[in-house]
């Protein structure tokens, strides 16, 4: 009789789709809603992950610096938009270039502040289950958990008011204008809130890593790989992409190192990328 044994830490596989998920997710909104190439995404999440090691550091509680980040990145992601983006909408190429400026300027303050030694941010939940001889960490179901929920809060938002705010700005931002709906307002609000979810998950995944100055870098492809592979704006396209692209690093780095799984990856996303349009006349 045929069995199927699965390795005992084959969670960990699910944990990356998650990653993949909520990494990609603020990208959703600068990147896949407002055209912008947002390459200060991955500083975002470092603001976020040094959020809550600071906070951990002035009230010893990890679980308090993870609630505060994501508001303290989407701050700085409202001003950031407010000062810098505001005026390049129509001038992507000029976006590019303010956003990676501000990452550089970022990075570096980030670094001049807690200079290049490596950092460690407590794991709120450091226990673990065992469900069917599989080890489940429970800090690694929480991002699961997390993931999911903003998803499924996204779809809500989508068809509330405000949701219906959003897409009639990104459609059309000259006739939303026409009906009384703010255009600057709404992408303040958009880029901050994408600002904001890519500062909770450098707070999330801060206490499962190392923690430097080079945090977000580590971030910044994977999210910007799992947008495209699965169409900006689309949740069900992100949805899928990071399936096949964290499951396949996941199941890769059960056989090849950390470095070949990442470059087969990579390569499957250019051949899925490049073959997406052909499926979609099938």
């Amino acid at each position: 009789m045929l069995s199927l044994t699965l390795p005992v830490d084959s969670f960990s596989v699910v944990a990356l789709i998650a990653t993949f998920l909520l990494i990609s997710l603020g990208l959703h909104f600068s990147f896949g809603f407002l055209n912008i190439v947002n390459l200060v995404h991955g500083e975002f999440i470092l603001i976020g992950a040094y959020t809550a090691f600071q906070i951990q550091d002035w009230f010893g509680s990890s679980l308090l610096g993870i609630v505060v980040a994501p508001l303290v990145a989407a701050l700085i992601g409202a001003l950031a938009e407010f000062v810098l983006i505001r005026r390049l909408y129509m001038r992507p190429l000029d976006t590019l270039l303010v956003t990676f400026g501000l990452s550089l300027v970022i990075r570096q303050g980030i670094q001049l502040t807690y200079t290049a030694n490596p950092k460690q941010v407590d794991d709120p939940i450091s226990k673990s289950i065992t469900a069917l001889g599989i080890n489940i960490p429970l800090w690694r179901l929480v991002i699961v958990v997390v993931a999911l929920s903003l998803v499924a809060i996204w779809l809500l938002l989508n068809q509330s008011t405000l949701g219906v705010r959003w897409r009639a700005v990104v459609a059309n931002p000259e006739l939303a204008e026409t009906m009384g709906i703010s255009s600057n307002r709404v992408r303040t609000s958009l880029f901050a809130v994408g600002s904001g979810i890519a500062g909770l998950s450098g707070a999330l995944l801060t206490p499962i890593n190392t923690l430097s100055p080079q945090f977000g870098l580590r971030f910044l492809i994977n999210s910007f790989l799992v947008v495209i592979l699965g169409r900006p704006g689309s949740i069900k396209g992100m949805l899928i992409a990071s399936c096949v692209l964290g499951g396949s690093l996941g199941i890769l780095q059960f056989h090849v190192s950390t470095v070949y799984a990442q470059m087969i990856v990579l390569l499957v996303a250019i051949i899925a990328t490049r073959l997406r349009p052909l499926l979609q006349k099938i």
